[in-house]
């Protein structure tokens, strides 16, 4: 008769060992999910990096700030209108633009403006113009574009406006690029803004 009850007692262990581990309770069997954005899969569900979330981290967090570091002028347009920039200059090399550039946001007011400038320099041959912002520009609001304007430095006279063009910062699918190229061929402008985000 004891046998039996601790033969009863195991065979009632295993059996609640046995139905105890189904597939639901088990986190090898749950359904595999592919992540996105460099998500990894962890215990049934994605672990998303900085900037996704949801289910699959198919969906962007809008940032609290975009942190502008950095420009760099790649194109602009050598003469005004076939003039020299600096035409009282009678030496054709000095009269070329020295080039800065400032930023406004879409109330055209100033949040940056280059303490430096390039001297005599000519757009083209493959040389490229670098501005390190310092501070960084922390731009919090995205709604409405921003400006990238390229101006010719004048020691004589008032500073010759060159170029502008606008950009946004951020957009709800641009997936946060290291780089926003600011481009527009018919206004003679290309500028690469190196960016961060925080969130």
């Amino acid at each position: 008769m004891r046998n039996q009850i601790i033969k009863l007692i195991f065979l009632s262990i295993l059996t609640t060992t046995y139905f105890g581990c189904s597939s639901d309770s088990n986190s090898d069997d749950c359904e595999t999910i592919t992540c996105l954005n460099g998500g990894t899969f962890v215990d049934c569900e994605c672990e998303c990096p900085l900037g996704y979330t949801g289910n699959n981290c198919s969906t962007q967090v809008r940032p609290s700030k975009v942190i502008i570091t950095k420009a760099i002028v790649k194109v602009f347009p050598n003469t005004d209108n076939g003039e020299f920039w600096d035409l009282s200059i009678p030496d054709a090399e000095d009269a070329l633009p020295d080039i800065y550039i400032t930023l406004q946001d879409s109330n055209l007011i100033t949040i940056y403006d280059s303490p430096t400038f390039y001297e005599n320099v000519i757009s083209g041959e493959g040389t490229f113009f670098e501005f390190t912002l310092t501070p960084p520009v922390e731009l919090t609001v995205y709604d409405n574009p921003f400006l990238v304007n390229i101006w010719d430095y004048d020691t004589t006279g008032e500073d010759d406006f060159m170029t502008s063009f606008g950009f946004f910062a951020y957009t709800s699918n641009n997936n946060f690029p290291d780089i926003i190229t600011v481009v527009s061929q018919s206004d003679e402008i290309l500028v690469d803004l190196e960016v961060t985000y925080e969130w």
